[in-house]
This record gives C-alpha cells, structure tokens and sequence, in this order.
C-alpha cells in the first residue's frame, strides 16, 4: 500500500514532457522514506517542477540557436554569392578598377588594367605606386600631386593622365577617379576607382578646338564682315572688320544694338524684313545705309544671311555677312543716270525724226490739195466758168486727201497693236515679275515694295505682256510721285482682289497724291503733271485694260498719295484666236 501510494501520489503530479528524464534520484531529493508512510515531501515534489521547466527551457534554447546558425550559414551563402557577382563585375566592367586601403596601398585591381598595363596582381599589391610607372613621365608628377591629395584628404581625386598601354606601348589618356568609402563616423575604410580611356575623345576634342581656331582665325582675318544671330534673331557674334567698319563695340552691336548702325530712314524697314525672315526662315537680304566710324558718313551695304538647319529642319544658327557697295551703288546710278540722259535723248530723235516724216508724208497731198482748191476755184470764177477743169481739179483735191488720210492710217496702224497673244494669266506671278524687274531702280529711290496678294484670285484672259506693261507704268508712276518725299517712308504698296467676276489689282503709294480737279484728265494723252513727263504711260495703260473690257482708275488716299486700280473680268470673253476688235469694242 505505502508503494501504491507513492506511485499514486507522483502520478498525480501534473508531468512535464520531459519528466521521464529526470533520474529517479533527483525525487527523492529533499525527503526520506519511512516504513508505512508516504515519504515524498513538498520540496521534492517543487525541485521535480523546477528542473523539469529547465529542462524544457534548455531543450527550447537549443532549437534555437540551431535556426540560428542555419539563418547565419544562409545568409553567409547568400553574401558570398553577391561578393561573387560584385567581384565578376568588377573584372569585366569595360574600365579599369581598383580599390586601396586607408594609406593608398592598392589591394585590388581588375583584369582590364592588368591587361592594359602588362603588370601582375602581385606587382600591383608590392608596390604602392605601380601604377605610376605606367603614367607618362610628363604627367607623372601631377598625377602623383593628385592622388595623394586625394588618400590624405579622404577626398579622393579625379585626374587626366596618359597611361602605357604594353599591347603597343603607346600612351593614351585616361580619366583617373577614385572616392573613399566611410563607416558610421565618417573614417575612410577603403577608396574605389576607376580608370576610363578618354584617349578618342581628348583626340577628337583638340580637333575640334583646332578647327575652331582656324574658323576663328579666318573670320577674323577674312575681308569681309561677319555675324551671326541665334535662331530668334538675336545678334551673338560680329567679326572684328564689322566693328572696325562701324567703330562700335561688341557690346554695343549684340541683341538689338546693330539697329543704331543704320540709317534713320532704313532702320523700320530693315528691321520688319528682318523680323519676318527669322519667322519665315526664308533667306535674308536687304540693301541699307550703314553707319562708316572713318568719314562718320553712311554707305550702302548689302546684308544677307541664311539659317542653318539641325535634321528636323529647325533653325539653330544665321550666319551673315555685310558688303560694302557704296561705290557699285553710285557706279550703277551714274550708269542708270547716262542710261535714261541718253534715252531721253533717243526719244527727242526719235520724235525729231517721226516728225519730219510725218511732216513730210503729209505735206506734200496737204500741199496738192491746196494748189488744186486754189485752181478750182480760178476756174469757177473765169468767164466763163471752165467747169469741166473745175471738176477735174476737185478730183485732184480727193485724191491728195485719201492720200493724207492712207498717211495717217498707216501711222495710227504702226503705233497700235491691233492683235492680242491670249493666254491664262495669274496677275500674282505677273506682279512678283514686276516687282524683280524694277528692283534696282525702286531701291535707287528707297522705295520699299510691299504686297498683299489673294492667295485665290483667279487667273484672267489676256495678253501677259501688255498687263505688265500697265503694271511697270504703275509702278514707275507711284516711284516718281515719291521722289520729293522726304519726310515719311517711301512705300508702294500693291494688292490683288476679287471684286465679283473680276480680278482687280491696287497699286498704292505714299507721294504727293495728285489735285482731284485733274482726276478726269489724268488718262488723256499727252496730259502729265510731271515736270518733264510725256503724257503717255496713263493714256496706253488705259487703253490696254479697256482692250481686256477692263477699266482703270485712280483715287485719291485718304492720307498721303494716291492709288491707281484697274479691274479685268475674270471671263472676258477673250480667246486666243481673238483679235482686238473682235473681242471688245468694234469701233476702237
């Protein structure tokens, strides 16, 4: 029973999963066993609990140092492998690299520089400066100056150096940088570098810098003036024969200051054409008045510049010159001035002569008339009257009459142009011709030409030729009204329109205009209100438009000048086979 008990008594103890390990010596710790009684005491029974919670606690302890050392072993793997990886990058990167200790030592470099240089992995880590025996002598002290700045600093360092290449030992130049890493209080633990060949691109650098220089020294040198102006029109650069010319400053020439070179009278206008050609990106060209630093006078120069393009055809760059032609300018209005004193002179022959002729072709039957009127009339008053010589010498009198009269007539046919060469004609284009024809001498007189042409306006029938020739008569017309102005801007402005079924074309100026008194008569032949002028350009460009069934006329501006239109019926019933008289008025 005493036995029995006991074994109830210890199995009635809660068990702990480990307590089939506990040596039964360790119950009877702290108690004895005496005859018929149970002899297991409280503190065995506290002692048992205590060691059978240690034991678990140790066994839990034991599990995890175990996950433990397996965590580390997988994490220690996986840091080999990333070294692994970090080191095969470093050997196949496409630069040299290394790495030094604290004081410079190298302690790693890559295979690129082994193979780049010829040295050994052991060489390298023996000598602290291997490297610089292969730096070109000339570069070496500076490089050396460099680097251990650098280590001292903590700073590292970055360096152009050339460097032996042993595969054909020639020296190239190469990039040399290098950082330093810290730990947490900022002490360098190691410096990481690289060396890059920058050997083509040094190469292709000073080039590119001779190339400069020669393009700097032949704009400076050339005997010509050159700018430029960046891709909104702003002057950035003038050559010195520019500012030798002008005697300004670069300075004073750059962004809007070349507008303080020009004449006054030119400065609107070479300003508005330059504007619209950086908007346009169409080639620039203007004839102006600049301003010349040695007789403080102004000359004529002509200013041209055409943009340079990337590949998407943007403009990036202008590039322009400046021509002096003072003395072609002035060569060419001698020329011009000779040229029209001579055809004035041809015209005073010209007309000399067709008088003589006309004087002479008409005189005589004048002359035959009158002797026979003369004759008749002797013979009626005789007595008696000789009627029958009266009447032979009245058909004397006819006959010199038709013969005036055939004189006159084949006059009238030589200065008329009975037959018109019809065709389609585009006033637009046939004004632009205009416009380039008389060029020169609208610049001559500073006139400055502008148009507004319809985009839509509809081609005409009629003979190209002869609308031009009303459109030069215009032109010349409006450039002779602006001769005396001085005061304002010399422009002539023309502008194409459709008007209902007709083309119409303005030519407007900025002249002395004209008196509205004389408006009717300005079309009549031989009426001119200009000092040597003939009378004939209006009455021809009339009778020109009215062969076309258009009609001219003129008007009076509301402001200075005057503005000469003529309309052409968009069908006018012209064709090619057409003549004059056909076409229009039978009676002309």
């Amino acid at each position: 029973m005493q036995a029995l008990y006991r074994d109830t008594a210890i199995a009635s103890t809660p068990r702990h999963p480990y307590s089939n390990h506990v040596p039964s010596s360790a119950l009877d710790h702290g108690g004895t066993e005496k005859a018929g009684k149970p002899v297991l005491g409280v503190a065995a029974n506290q002692t048992a609990a205590a060691l059978r919670s240690a034991l678990f606690l140790s066994e839990q302890k034991l599990g995890a140092n175990e996950f433990d050392r397996r965590e580390r072993t997988r994490e220690h793997a996986e840091t080999n492998e990333e070294l692994k990886l970090q080191a095969a990058l470093l050997q196949h990167l496409p630069v040299s690299a290394w790495t030094l200790k604290p004081d410079g030592t190298p302690d790693f470099v890559n295979q690129g520089w082994l193979d780049y240089s010829g040295q050994t992995l052991e060489f390298v880590r023996s000598h602290p400066e291997a490297w610089m025996t292969a730096v070109h002598p000339e570069d070496r002290q500076k490089a050396s100056g460099a680097f251990w700045e650098g280590v001292r600093s903590g700073q590292g360092f970055a360096m152009e150096a050339r460097s032996l290449r042993a595969l054909d030992g020639v020296y190239r130049w190469h990039l040399n940088q290098a950082v330093g890493l810290r730990d947490a209080e900022g002490k360098v633990l190691k410096f990481v570098g690289t060396s890059t060949d920058i050997d083509d691109r040094k190469r292709a650098e000073e080039a590119l810098r001779i190339r400069e220089l020669n393009l700097l020294e032949i704009t400076e040198t050339i005997p010509e003036m050159l700018w430029s102006a960046s891709s909104d029109g702003v002057i950035d650069y003038c050559n010195g024969r520019f500012h030798d010319y002008t005697g300004f400053s670069p300075e004073q020439v750059m962004r809007n200051g070349w507008t303080n070179l020009l004449h006054p009278d030119d400065v609107e206008s070479t300003a508005d054409v330059w504007k619209s050609c950086v908007k346009s990106g169409a080639p620039y060209r203007v004839e102006v008045r600049m301003f010349h630093a040695a007789d403080h006078t102004y000359r004529w120069c002509v200013t041209s510049a055409l943009p340079l393009l990337d590949q998407e055809g943007r403009i990036v760059k202008w590039h322009g010159t400046v021509v002096d032609m003072h003395d072609w300018k002035q060569s060419q209005e001698e020329l011009r001035n000779t040229q029209a004193e001579l055809a004035r002179m041809m015209r005073i022959m010209t007309i000399g002569q067709l008088t003589a002729s006309i004087a002479h072709e008409v005189s005589q039957p004048l002359s035959g008339i009158i002797t026979n009127a003369s004759t008749c009339l002797r013979m009626l008053n005789s007595e008696p009257p000789n009627i029958d010589g009266a009447r032979e010498t009245a058909q004397r009198t006819i006959r010199d009459g038709t013969r005036a009269t055939d004189v006159i007539t084949r006059l009238r046919t030589l200065f008329s142009k009975r037959q018109i060469n019809v065709e389609r004609v585009d006033l637009n284009d046939a004004a632009r011709e205009v416009i380039a024809l008389l060029s020169d001498e609208l610049q001559k007189h500073r006139v400055m030409v502008q148009h507004q042409f319809n985009d839509r306006l509809p081609a005409v029938d009629g003979d190209r030729v002869q609308l031009q020739q009303v459109l030069v008569n215009l032109f010349r017309n409006a450039s002779d009204a602006m001769v005396m102005v001085n005061d304002r801007p010399r422009r002539l402005l023309i502008r194409t329109d459709v008007n209902g079924n007709a083309a119409t074309v303005s030519v407007h100026d900025s002249g002395v205009g004209f008196d509205p008194g004389t408006c009717d008569r300005l079309f009549e032949s031989f009426f001119t209100t200009k000092r040597d002028g003939m009378g004939i350009g209006l009455s021809l460009s009339r009778s020109i438009v009215e062969a076309h069934c258009g009609h001219l006329w003129a008007e009076k501006n509301d402001g200075p000048g005057a503005t000469f239109v003529f309309s052409i019926p968009c069908d006018s019933g012209l064709r090619p086979s057409a003549g004059l008289q056909q076409a229009c008025n039978p009676l002309v």
